[in-house]
């Protein structure tokens, strides 16, 4: 059976923020139904897998608003309008932990949440680190907390890491891919 796609006959904008755009989409299916999808448009995100000097993945702590908790990630950020992929990641790791890297490479890139989200997130590997200090923005509170493979996989077992992109990066970096 041939996947058929739906097609837009209709379009509202609901919301316009500063991260996202939120629209309601009026469709008709191949068999001439119709329907309703609420779809949330972002930019996307770019995410860095990081080893330290001593072997450590670079992780961070920081409170996240929507789930009122402290969680663990790996550093991330938004994609801002017309930045190279490559070089959001090298300015997050930047911001976020102090360190540029010699060398970045492409491992992933995903959605999230292809339901109702147009977001696609990148990960990418940053080798060979030096650190020269961090540039955090205005309202980032971000802890760094270098971890070993042995304390990724405990954190791992005990569902402490619940971040998507961040389980993604530690289960490649462990091998459990």
């Amino acid at each position: 059976m041939e996947i058929k796609k739906e097609v837009r006959t209709a379009s509202e904008t609901i919301y316009e923020g500063n991260i996202l755009k939120l629209y309601r989409d009026e469709v008709e299916f191949p068999n001439q139904h119709k329907s309703a999808r609420e779809v949330v448009e972002h930019s996307g995100g770019v995410s860095v897998l990081a080893e330290n000097e001593q072997g450590k993945v670079l992780l961070i702590k920081q409170y996240r608003y929507p789930v009122d908790e402290v969680i663990y990630e790996i550093p991330a950020g938004k994609l801002e309008v017309e930045e190279e992929i490559e070089e959001c990641a090298r300015r997050e790791l930047r911001e976020e932990t102090g360190y540029t890297a010699e060398r970045f490479s492409k491992l992933f890139e995903f959605f999230p949440t292809p339901g109702y989200s147009t977001e696609t997130i990148y990960i990418y590997q940053a080798e060979n680190l030096k650190y020269v200090g961090r540039d955090l923005e205005e309202g980032e509170y971000i802890e760094v907390v270098p971890k070993t493979k042995t304390e990724l996989k405990e954190l791992l077992q005990a569902g402490k890491i619940r971040d998507s992109k961040t389980l993604i990066a530690v289960m490649y970096y462990l091998g459990d891919f």
